[in-house]
């Protein structure tokens, strides 16, 4: 498994990635129109944008095995996070354009989600996202684990939010503990966690 920084070259394949890996997703069924296929379009709109965001302000990771694009990890280093407002935009125009009430939803859901980042000075793992043809295999984990060894040497805390229960006990094999919880559009739940600074 390869991982290391995704060129902006595999941005489109990355956002392909991504709208498959997250169609179902709560948060985006809480937030997206409910037939798949509009979902789906959103979604891929909203990745293009907000992987140009991370290419600007962040650092987007990808796993890859024999030159197969496997994962993809959106993240912000403690000292890009957060982004200049203005780059809110490129992600809000993916979901703008599926209809005002996705449009509504998303400010909605983006207002709690921001609400749960920790105060202080924190890594944020925007998303982590793989292929669906090969989850279970390792993307995820060496994605994660990649983010770890950049942020853990400088003592710096890992912040990430996900609507899925059986996430929780995955993040945590990493070291991230639950830290706060909030409800996004259509009562889904909504799980801060946290992997602390270790000093």
């Amino acid at each position: 498994m390869e991982v290391g920084p995704l060129p902006p070259t595999q941005s489109r394949a990355a956002a392909d990635l991504l709208a498959d890996a997250f169609v179902d997703y709560p948060a985006w069924r809480s937030i997206g129109p409910r037939r798949e296929p509009a979902r789906r379009r959103m979604l891929n709109r909203f990745y293009c944008g907000a992987l140009a965001r991370a290419h600007a302000h962040g650092a987007p990771l990808a796993a890859a095995h024999d030159g197969r694009l496997l994962g993809v990890a959106i993240t912000y280093p403690a000292d890009r996070w957060p982004p200049p407002a203005a780059s809110f935009w490129h992600e809000a125009w993916g979901v703008a354009l599926a209809g005002p009430g996705a449009a509504a939803r998303g400010l909605v859901a983006t207002a709690r989600i921001d609400a749960v980042h920790p105060p202080e000075p924190h890594a944020f793992l925007h998303t982590l996202g793989v292929h669906p043809g090969a989850q279970r295999r390792g993307a995820g984990a060496a994605l994660v684990e990649r983010l770890i060894a950049v942020c853990e040497p400088s003592g710096v805390a890992i912040h990430l939010t996900t609507s899925t229960p059986e996430n929780l006990p995955y993040y945590r094999r990493f070291g991230f503990e639950l830290d706060g919880e909030s409800r996004l559009p259509r009562g889904v739940p909504l799980w801060a966690m946290l992997r602390r600074a270790v000093r």
